[in-house]
């Protein structure tokens, strides 16, 4: 079987100048200044430059400053004029720090749903429907009335949640198709631009169709690595190179979050399957690396421990239950293994260091 490969958004990469340009023009309808904002992005060359493909080779830097001031004064104008309301910067960053730690990706929906769901309906909302093995993501910004900016930036965000969906769980969420509420006159070739798959204009509502099983990946990414991306994300697109990680470490964070959720270690075969291989593989991929299921459960089960071994308030029943052990023997052997001490003797030095002694 062929390696799951690290997702990177490589057909973002081949148009950013059409991206751009739209943005820019969109910009320029509403009475902006492209080439002020290309100026003030650290561009040298101007709009007229990219609107006739004479600007071809663009920075992701530049890139990521243009799209961030666009989108600035695109959801201005769209909230002054009345067309409604749109998840601001401080919004969008606070919605990932709330699912990126979620078991799974149909997890990380789910609170994406219900994040929406606070603002009452102001700035719309996401809908996950599955029926088979069909799933289809209904997002509904709320509008009063649409323009050009309104549409672009809508199907921005949409493109959005699609690229931090791929990137929290680091496998490609393959569209079967999307559905937009806009003509394909208004935007066609920008969105061209943000989605590989066949695009349906003039529909009812948006929607991206996927495969269900999906929804079981695993979420891999942590809150260390969100901080990361969100020094330049949304507004890059990912263009630039994510870190890669071996699938050691992508089990590990899947497990914790899950244990995180439901107090339960998850077995190989639900790791197995949460990662779309079979267990064989699973292993196989695991013994490449140096590495092995049973160990990163360790692994976990002891870092739980040591975490839970600094509240006075636990005995070391409850935390050798809460970790996921067999029995409390089965941890005092374990964690005089890994670190040396007995459990208790560790909390000892734990709270004498507390004290300051």
């Amino acid at each position: 079987m062929t390696k799951r490969k690290h997702v990177s958004r490589s057909h973002c990469r081949q148009a950013p100048a059409a991206l751009m340009a739209a943005l820019l023009g969109c910009v320029q309808s509403i009475g902006g200044a492209p080439d002020e904002i290309l100026r003030s992005a650290g561009a040298t060359f101007r709009f007229k430059d990219i609107a006739e493909g004479q600007a071809i080779d663009i920075g992701v830097d530049i890139f990521a400053r243009v799209n961030r001031a666009c989108n600035a004064l695109l959801r201005e104008y769209i909230e002054a004029t009345g067309q409604g309301r749109t998840l601001n910067e401080d919004q969008f960053r606070l919605m990932c720090q709330c699912i990126v730690g979620a078991p799974s990706l149909g997890e990380a929906i789910q609170m994406c749903s219900s994040f929406f769901s606070m603002f009452e309906g102001r700035i719309g909302e996401i809908q996950l429907e599955t029926t088979g093995a069909k799933a289809v993501l209904k997002i509904a910004p709320y509008r009063a009335a649409f323009s050009e900016a309104s549409f672009l930036i809508d199907v921005y965000g949409i493109a959005v949640l699609h690229m931090l969906f791929e990137w929290l769980t680091d496998q490609p969420l393959t569209l079967e198709r999307a559905d937009l509420t806009c003509p394909r006159a208004r935007i066609g070739a920008f969105s061209l631009g943000l989605f590989d798959c066949p695009i349906r204009f003039g529909q009812a509502t948006n929607s991206l169709h996927f495969h269900s099983a999906c929804l079981e990946r695993p979420i891999v990414r942590t809150s260390a690595d969100l901080t990361k991306l969100l020094r330049t994300f949304p507004f890059d697109l990912m263009l630039g190179a994510q870190e890669q990680r071996p699938l050691s470490e992508h089990i590990y964070i899947s497990m914790m979050n899950a244990h995180l959720h439901a107090r339960i270690m998850p077995t190989v075969d639900q790791v197995a399957r949460q990662f779309g291989i079979s267990s064989w593989t699973l292993r196989r991929r695991l013994a490449e690396e140096g590495s092995a299921y049973s160990s990163i459960r360790k692994k976990c089960q002891l870092n739980l421990a040591t975490e839970f071994l600094s509240r006075a308030d636990m005995t070391i029943d409850e935390i050798a239950d809460i970790a996921n052990f067999s029995d409390a023997s089965a941890f005092r052997r374990a964690f005089q293994q890994w670190t040396g001490r007995s459990p208790s003797a560790y909390r000892e030095a734990m709270l004498q260091a507390a004290r300051g002694g």
